[in-house]
Parts: structure tokens; C-alpha cells; sequence
């Protein structure tokens, strides 16, 4: 049994419950414009705003690159006691941001036509998902740089300004939506519109944060870095395994709607219904990771194998209790959920048949979740990739040996996540388990 201090606990637990608690307000947002539609008369609207998130993701979440790299970074910056490296790699990462988040926005019409023709979901579906995608393609700039931000502050060990930020946004979206939704009549275009809204806010907030926090750094940054090219070198190099692995993430998802669509609009609905949970339950998952990555970062910084070792065992037990605590709040609430967000008799049953596959997804993907934190810290940003890769293809390869069921896919979608983390934990074991008992060399 590793001895671990008491204050290991609680810095553990101090960087987690603020990510939870900020985390838990994205799908929970989810789960009301959920049960918004999902109380109209028609299933359409969901199913077109499944689609269309489904779509949105893969910018949104793709873009996540940024803030995992720029974690890594400057918590290893924080740990070396480097000031003028965190605000140089802050604004470089923050000139890549802005390119890619105005290159999307001149290539959107393209983007979003390519996207609705892979998907291959029926015309009404279709519809709706073009509707959605052509008003939330806007908020793309508000919500790169605002989790490119929160990732930054993650590094810096603070974890409570996502809490505050994501909390405040997500509540005036909720507020917009049901408004907009019940008050204006509108439907897809309703959701869409106030989640942009509300979108720029978050960017707003954390954006004032960051002017207090950068007042409070010591001076220093090296301006002829963000003029030099070759000074992005090691950006491009985390950031091309994690885009990638982001990618193929976000592929697996898709090709899960994908398949959902080509089965009928009721089963694309009701897997959407149950993709809210899942989404729920991730980014409950990712709590322990943003615990890890900041922690395991520092200890690296500071070349402190004592630090690791306490980072690596508090956050993996806390990643295992919240997997258990999260099956069991499943299994005991997950159908009176079900009933909360559909009154659509159909809908509710589909969603119930497949609940199991919920219930069981924490503990098959705790584990993946908070090495990816481990591993951002330690920037085996390589290794990452190769687990979401290893995960992606299984879960591919087996969607077109099984049958074209319901109940196959989610067999076939289960083996991306366990593939991703037999793959890690092989790297945990040989890899990183080794530097607790050395000393730490970059």
C-alpha cells in the first residue's frame, strides 16, 4: 500500500469537485434542450438537433487540442517557476486559435454540407440539422477560446474559475432555450440560438479572469517566438497527436449516429437520448483527469517522483470511486430520467431497452479518462493517440462484422472505449510507473 499524505487528498479533491460541478452543467444543458424537444409533438426537432450537435462536435471538441496542450504546458511552466514561458506559450497558443477559428468560419458552408452528407440521416432530419448548424456555427470563436482558456487555468492549478464561468453561461442558456423554445414558438432555431448566446458570455467571463491573473504574474514574455515559426514546433508536435486523437474521438461518435440514423429516426432519437447520459457521465469522468493533468504536470516540472506517485494514486482511486458512484446512479435513476426528458411513449421504451449499456459505461471508461489526464500532464500526448486509435478501429471493425442492430452497435461502441483503455494502461504500466521511483528528466 503507497503512503499518501492526507494534504495529497484533499489538493486532489480541491482541483476535482469545481471540474465536476462545471462539467455536470454541459450535458445537464444538454439533457433540458433534450427534454425540451423531446416534449414537442413531433421527434423531428430532436433528432435534428442530435445531428447537428453531433456535427458541432467535432469543431467544438476537435478544438480541444488547444486547451490539453496548453494545460500540459503551463502546468510544467508552473512547476518550473517560469513566467515568461507561461505567457509566451498563452499567446501563441492563442494565435493558433484565432486562425483555425477563422478558417472554419470562411469554410463553414463547405463544412456543414459535408458533414450533413456523411451522416446520411433522412430530409427532415436533414433539415433541422442545417437549421441548427448555420446559427451555431458562429459561436465557434466564443467557445475555442474559452476552453483553450480553461485548460490554461487548469495548469495554473485553478480549477474554480470553469466552475464559476461554465456555471453562470450554462444557466442563461437553459433560460434562453425554455424562452425561446416555449415563449417565441421557435424550435431547432430556438436551441441553436441560445446556446451562441450564451456561449460568448462564458468567453466574457473567463476572459476577465484572465486579465486579473495575467495583472498578477510576474512580467516576461518572448516576443520574437510568436514571430518565428519554428518557435511553434513543439505546439504543432503535442497538438498534431492530440487533434487526432480528438478526431478520431469525435469520428466514433459520428459513426455511432451514423449508423443510428441509417436504423430509423426513432432509434437515432433514443440513442440521442442516451448519448446525453453518456455525455453526463464523461464529463463527470473528466474531473479526475483535470485533477491529474495539473498534478502530474507540476510533480514533472518540479522533477519530484513523490509528487507523481501521490498525483498518480489519489487521482486514480478517485477516478474509480466516481465511476462506481456514477453506474450506480444509473442504475437506480436512470428510467425515471428517461421519463423526465421524453413523454413520447415510443421513444421512452427504445431508450430503456439499451439503459444497460449507460449503466455499465463508467466502468469501462473510468480508467481511459483519467490517464488521458495523466497522460496530457506527462505529455505522452503519442500515446494518447495510439489508445483512441487502437479503440477506434475495434469499434469499427466490429460494426461491420455484427449485425446491423441496436443492440449490436452498442456492443460494437462499447469496444472503443475498453480497447482505448487496455492501450493506456499497458503504456501506465511500463511507461509512467517507473518515473515514481526515479528521478524525473524531461
Amino acid at each position: 500500500m503507497i503512503q499518501v499524505s492526507s494534504n495529497a487528498w484533499r489538493r486532489t479533491w480541491a482541483l476535482m469537485w469545481p471540474v465536476m460541478l462545471a462539467n455536470l452543467s454541459l450535458p445537464l444543458l444538454g439533457l433540458v434542450d433534450t427534454a425540451v424537444l423531446g416534449h414537442l409533438d413531433d421527434s423531428i426537432y430532436l433528432a435534428g438537433v442530435a445531428l447537428g450537435a453531433s456535427l458541432m462536435a467535432f469543431v467544438f471538441l476537435g478544438f480541444n487540442f488547444l486547451s490539453m496542450g496548453l494545460s500540459g504546458f503551463t502546468s510544467q511552466a508552473k512547476g518550473a517557476n517560469d513566467a515568461g514561458l507561461i505567457r509566451t506559450q498563452l499567446a501563441q497558443y492563442s494565435l493558433v486559435a484565432a486562425l483555425l477559428s477563422a478558417i472554419i468560419l470562411l469554410a463553414q458552408s463547405v463544412l456543414i454540407q459535408l458533414g450533413l452528407e456523411f451522416m446520411q440521416a433522412s430530409d427532415a432530419a436533414t433539415t433541422e440539422a442545417r437549421i441548427y448548424l448555420n446559427i451555431r456555427i458562429w459561436g465557434v470563436p466564443a467557445q475555442v477560446f474559452t476552453s483553450m482558456l480553461l485548460g490554461f487555468f487548469i495548469g495554473l492549478q485553478n480549477t474554480r474559475i470553469g466552475l464559476v464561468t461554465v456555471s453562470v453561461a450554462q444557466l442563461v442558456n437553459l433560460v434562453l432555450n425554455v424562452t425561446l423554445v416555449y415563449g417565441f414558438g421557435m424550435t431547432t432555431d430556438g436551441i441553436a440560438l441560445g446556446t451562441v448566446i450564451s456561449e460568448y458570455l462564458a468567453l466574457t467571463l473567463v476572459l476577465l479572469t484572465l486579465w486579473r491573473t495575467l495583472k498578477a504574474l510576474p512580467a516576461g514574455l518572448d516576443a520574437t517566438r510568436l514571430r518565428t515559426l519554428a518557435a511553434y514546433t513543439h505546439i504543432f508536435s503535442v497538438s498534431v497527436s492530440l487533434f487526432i486523437r480528438t478526431f478520431l474521438l469525435l469520428m466514433g461518435f459520428a459513426w455511432f449516429n451514423r449508423l443510428s440514423a441509417t436504423l430509423g429516426d426513432t432509434v437515432l432519437a433514443s440513442n440521442a437520448i442516451l448519448l446525453a447520459f453518456l455525455t453526463l457521465i464523461s464529463n463527470s469522468l473528466d474531473a479526475s483527469a483535470a485533477a491529474a493533468e495539473a498534478q502530474v504536470g507540476l510533480a514533472i516540472g518540479q522533477r519530484d517522483p513523490l509528487a507523481l506517485r501521490e498525483a498518480l494514486w489519489t487521482t486514480g482511486w478517485c477516478a474509480f470511486g466516481l465511476a462506481v458512484a456514477l453506474t450506480t446512479l444509473f442504475a437506480l435513476l436512470g428510467n425515471s430520467l428517461l421519463g423526465i426528458l421524453t413523454s413520447q411513449a415510443t421513444l421512452q421504451q427504445q431508450a430503456s431497452d439499451y439503459l444497460p449499456w449507460v449503466i455499465a459505461m463508467p466502468v469501462l471508461a473510468g480508467t481511459a479518462y483519467w490517464l488521458d489526464g495523466v497522460f496530457i500532464g506527462a505529455r505522452l500526448t503519442a500515446q494518447m493517440r495510439n489508445g483512441v486509435v487502437f479503440g477506434f478501429v475495434s469499434f469499427v471493425l466490429a460494426s461491420q462484422w455484427l449485425p446491423a442492430t441496436q443492440q449490436a452497435l452498442w456492443v460494437s461502441f462499447s469496444l472503443m472505449f475498453i480497447g482505448r483503455s487496455v492501450w493506456m494502461l499497458s503504456v501506465y504500466w511500463k511507461s509512467l510507473l517507473p518515473m515514481t521511483r526515479n528521478t524525473l528528466r524531461y
